[in-house]
């Protein structure tokens, strides 16, 4: 019973972790989007910081 327990807890831990990662990455794209809304931004610098938020956090182009 106990091995059981422990077990369950652990997969639940990795379940957590792994269905983190993403919520997190599209929790930054969509925190990045936001400024593309703003009544003071110019469409051509709107569709630059959504090319920004695309490739830096979608597509990862400059992860170490």
């Amino acid at each position: 019973m106990n091995i059981l327990k422990t077990s369950s807890i652990a997969l639940l831990a990795v379940v957590a972790i792994l269905g983190y990662t993403p919520l997190k990455t599209n929790l930054s794209y969509l925190n990045c989007m936001k400024a593309t809304k703003h009544s003071y931004i110019s469409e051509a610098g709107a569709s630059h910081i959504a090319a920004q938020c695309e490739a830096f956090i979608k597509k990862k182009v400059m992860v170490k």
